[in-house]
């Protein structure tokens, strides 16, 4: 059982307030589409209340989002954002990398951007069908495509607009900028865990998520050095930080008292 929120439209467009409220469902992750049902799963598969394809998405945990616990976020190939929220922290960690390893080992490598001579900025769009590459080469794909938006988001940060540019043109590269920083961190995501599925070479989802969580730091060894995050709300600080009350001398305090002019015994 999840409970969903929609917070984005197609291409990133805030949904409406009337349109934004939880719902609970029956979620299954089959393939490369999350099928969302009233009640539980049967293998005769019932009419499902909406189906989401999770080709070419990224779902991270949302950290900003602290009205819910155990929430993460899902982006979608169009822009589409939603915020789902787990039974608990393992449930959560568990949805968001399988969902990830399914969107990188099945997602084919996008289409050539379109030539137009329109100069916005426009979205390539992203084939939707599973890419029949090997894991080998859909590695080395991604590595090549990570490569690629590092280095064009690092160019498109040297390149500022003109000062006397339009607001259009500002807009835009603010957009330009946002969807390689997107691209970067998703194929960066993709690389991580297809690397760690080939080397492993596990087909258990279980014991793979538990090499994730070592490789991440998540559980702690004293021999490596690993020290505990004072960042994350679920662990308690070893010790709190020392604070020091300094009393201020009555000299240094600032006084502040109407001043009345005295009075001229001359004027009549």
């Amino acid at each position: 059982m999840l409970y969903r929120k929609v917070h984005a439209d197609t291409d990133g467009k805030k949904t409406p307030w009337g349109k934004r409220g939880w719902k609970s469902f029956y979620t299954v992750l089959k393939g490369m589409v999350m099928i969302f049902l009233k009640d539980e799963y049967r293998s005769d598969l019932q009419c499902p209340e909406e189906v989401i394809s999770v080709h070419h998405a990224l779902a991270e945990r949302a950290s900003e989002y602290t009205k819910r616990p155990h929430v993460f976020r899902l982006q979608t190939a169009d822009w589409r954002v939603f915020l789902f929220q787990a039974q608990t922290s393992e449930e959560m960690n568990s949805w968001i990398a399988r969902i990830n390893l399914v969107a990188a080992m099945f997602s084919s490598p996008p289409f050539p951007a379109a030539i137009g001579s329109r100069k916005r900025f426009v979205r390539p769009i992203l084939p939707s069908a599973p890419c029949k590459l090997c894991l080998e080469e859909q590695l080395q794909s991604h590595e090549s495509w990570m490569d690629t938006f590092t280095d064009d988001l690092t160019e498109h940060q040297r390149n500022l607009p003109d000062s006397k540019s339009k607001a259009r043109d500002w807009e835009d590269y603010h957009l330009r900028g946002e969807y390689l920083r997107f691209e970067k961190s998703r194929y960066e995501t993709y690389v991580k865990l297809l690397a760690l599925r080939m080397q492993k070479g596990c087909d258990d989802l279980s014991i793979w998520e538990s090499l994730l969580g070592v490789s991440n730091g998540v559980q702690e060894d004293d021999s490596c050095g690993l020290k505990r995050s004072h960042s994350s709300p679920s662990l308690n600080p070893e010790s709190s930080p020392m604070v020091i009350k300094v009393k201020r001398n009555i000299s240094e305090r600032r006084t502040y008292r109407r001043i009345i002019p005295k009075r001229n015994k001359n004027l009549v």
